[in-house]
């Protein structure tokens, strides 16, 4: 016959086995432009055992992330979120930051998520320079705006206030890809192109590209 201390291991450890957290990604990918100021994503899991699980702490690697539970406590069938915020200032490129969850659940007492973070304008210009130099036929000549991955952009606008610079912008992808010609219409001029992409309730940085003909 089982003592009551070995019955009360036993009811202890049947819990624990019944315990689980199941995340549904453990890498979350998200695109911010560096005039934001941060970059903000989120990790769910879902408590599929029969027992609470309680979130104990996070841990990232750096100043510029900061991850915050929403429920320290997460019942049986609920599902939980680990906010994660991102700085973008001062930075560009692709970053991967490590994020450590703490939980009292014996099968993933420690589980790392990764946030992964593409730094770079909504989108890119290229090139951000067109030059005619002296004598050169004023023929048409084209810049690509192409749409960094990330971004939801609905379409993109191009706008030059110089009179002597023609421009045409034609959709080759929708939301992806764009070609923009621009013509200068006599020597010895100098615009300014403006770019502004566009998306439903978001307003991102007009970026510029630069016109001169000798």
């Amino acid at each position: 016959m089982p003592t009551r201390l070995s019955l009360c291991f036993l009811l202890l450890s049947a819990s624990l086995a019944r315990a689980d957290l199941n995340w549904s990604a453990t890498t979350v990918f998200t695109a911010a432009a560096p005039s934001e100021g941060h970059a903000s994503a989120q990790f769910t899991f879902t408590n599929t055992g029969a027992y609470p699980i309680k979130i104990t702490g996070t841990r990232t690697t750096c100043g510029c992330t900061a991850a915050v539970a929403d429920e320290r406590t997460i019942g049986p069938g609920q599902t939980g979120k680990i906010a994660v915020s991102f700085k973008t200032l001062g930075r560009n490129g692709l970053y991967e930051e490590p994020i450590v969850i703490e939980t009292n659940d014996p099968k993933n007492i420690e589980t790392t998520v990764y946030l992964r973070v593409l730094i770079r304008d909504v989108v890119q210009l290229l090139p951000t320079l067109l030059f005619w130099q002296e004598g050169e036929p004023l023929t048409p000549k084209v810049i690509r705006i192409t749409v960094t991955d990330g971004f939801d952009v609905k379409d993109v606008g191009a706008a030059c206030a110089n009179p002597s610079v023609q421009i045409h912008l034609e959709t080759v992808k929708a939301g992806a890809d764009y070609k923009l010609t621009v013509t200068p219409l006599t020597q010895h001029v100098k615009a300014t192109i403006s770019v502004t992409p566009h998306a439903d309730g978001h307003s991102y940085r007009v970026l510029t590209a630069h016109v001169r003909a000798s």
